[in-house]
């Protein structure tokens, strides 16, 4: 017998082994897949929070009985919170913040930024002009705004 046929024989041998062995997935596992993919998003974040409150709890040095009590919900529940599988609503994040005394979530605040600069420009980054100042030849030019603010950064002198 050649190694050809060698490798051919125990090939076929394996594939039909593992088809004897080999189970076919099951409806529930199938639609666990399914689930999954779809709520990927949602799932990674309660999977982030889980990571978070189990090191809050160490940190305090809680138990998970402890945090289900000062939650005022079941030992069960906290274990399924811990397991990073729940889709959890804004009060019960509120709730698990108060309780461990930290910031699990954050929200970006894009608006502060605009609004912070825009404090920075009208107070003490501004010089302000009198109107016959404003007007003449050498500012003429400057862009000022309605109360005839000028920003620092722009000559003045």
């Amino acid at each position: 017998m050649s190694k050809t046929k060698d490798k051919a024989d125990t090939m076929n041998f394996n594939i039909e082994t593992l088809n004897k062995i080999a189970k076919p997935r099951s409806e529930k596992a199938i639609e666990r897949a399914r689930l999954r993919k779809e709520n990927r998003e949602w799932l990674s974040l309660s999977q982030e929070i889980a990571l978070a409150i189990h090191y809050y709890i160490r940190k305090a040095g809680l138990t998970q009985k402890e945090l289900a009590e000062d939650l005022n919900v079941s030992p069960a529940y906290v274990g399924k919170l811990l397991k990073g599988g729940e889709n959890l609503t804004l009060e019960t994040i509120c709730k698990i913040q108060r309780v461990i005394g930290e910031r699990i979530i954050s929200i970006a605040k894009p608006y502060l930024n605009i609004t912070l600069t825009m404090q920075a420009y009208s107070s003490s980054n501004m010089h302000k002009f009198s109107p016959e100042a404003a007007k003449s030849e050498k500012y003429s030019e400057r862009q000022t705004n309605q109360n005839n603010y000028v920003p620092a950064a722009i000559d003045a002198a």
